[in-house]
């Protein structure tokens, strides 16, 4: 009895291992595609003058989904079809959590792009929202940093900028008043 499961380990390790060269060279490759693409990107959010948190975080989604298609490759490759499932499986997971907005954390990095797209709400604009109101000093993916009239720093949620209602008051420190009669002049 021992010898035929000692026969069968055997045959299923030496099948395995007749597969390794082939992973690997999955991964090595796929290492080369996910470097090159992650330079890419880094390289067109410099030409198009992307916001460099959304550059960082474009690039970060792209290493991850290309790491996990990697080794799903990988251990498809090795024969391991049910860890191959689970890794696929593992994109589907982390979109639905990003579409659904699971947690805070999720919420603030989504409305964290949706900020930095935003055209009327950039770095130096006075806005108010809620009972802030002052000029935005930085905006990242997961806060926002806005200074009011007294010099106290607020850092703000992104999602609680993004769910509620924002007031511009001003574009680069000019008060509206000042832009209406530079507009005229």
């Amino acid at each position: 009895m021992s010898e035929v499961w000692y026969s069968d380990a055997l045959t299923q390790i030496t099948g395995i291992l007749s597969k390794v060269p082939a992973a690997i060279l999955i991964l090595a490759v796929g290492a080369v595609i996910v470097k090159v693409v992650k330079s890419l990107i880094g390289r067109a959010a410099n030409v198009t003058r992307m916001d460099p948190t959304l550059g960082t975080l474009l690039q970060s989604t792209v290493t991850f989904a290309g790491w996990v298609l990697i080794l799903t490759a990988a251990t498809a490759a090795l024969g391991l079809q049910q860890v191959s499932l689970a890794l696929g499986g593992s994109i589907a997971l982390v979109a639905m959590a990003l579409a659904s907005s699971v947690n805070s954390v999720t919420q603030d990095l989504l409305a964290g792009v949706f900020l930095i797209g935003d055209k009327d709400f950039k770095v130096g604009y006075t806005v108010r929202t809620g009972a802030i109101e002052g000029v935005v000093e930085a905006v990242g993916i997961r806060k926002t940093k806005i200074r009011d009239g007294d010099g106290t720093l607020h850092t703000v949620p992104n999602r609680l900028i993004d769910n509620a209602t924002y007031v511009l008051v001003s574009k680069n420190g000019v008060g509206k008043e000042e832009q209406d009669s530079s507009q005229i002049a």
